[in-house]
């Protein structure tokens, strides 16, 4: 029964902290672009380092998630050894 009260504790302990890592890459906002060619041209310079703090931004953004991806494959991979464990503990219980 040990092994089980583990298991389920690991479980619990793990699902806290695929919720913390799931909110925590939030995708840039775009820039305001104006369409009309006063404002493009009033707006020149500040547009221009808008979108480049945007694609930088989203360049951050992505990385972010690639780390999340490969933080949560890591623990699915955790969690799938502990459940397999846990069917094995079922099944030697049946015999």
């Amino acid at each position: 029964m040990g092994l089980l009260k583990q298991t389920c504790v690991a479980m619990v302990v793990l699902s806290w902290g695929s919720a913390a890592i799931a909110g925590s890459c939030l995708p840039p906002a775009p820039p305001w672009m104006p369409t009309d060619a006063d404002d493009v041209q009033a707006y020149a310079d500040l547009l221009k380092r808008d979108a480049e703090a945007y694609f930088a931004d989203v360049e951050n953004y992505f990385r972010c998630l690639d780390q999340q991806r490969r933080e949560v494959f890591e623990q699915a991979r955790v969690v799938s050894g502990d459940y397999a464990r846990v069917l094995e503990f079922l099944n030697d219980m049946r015999k």
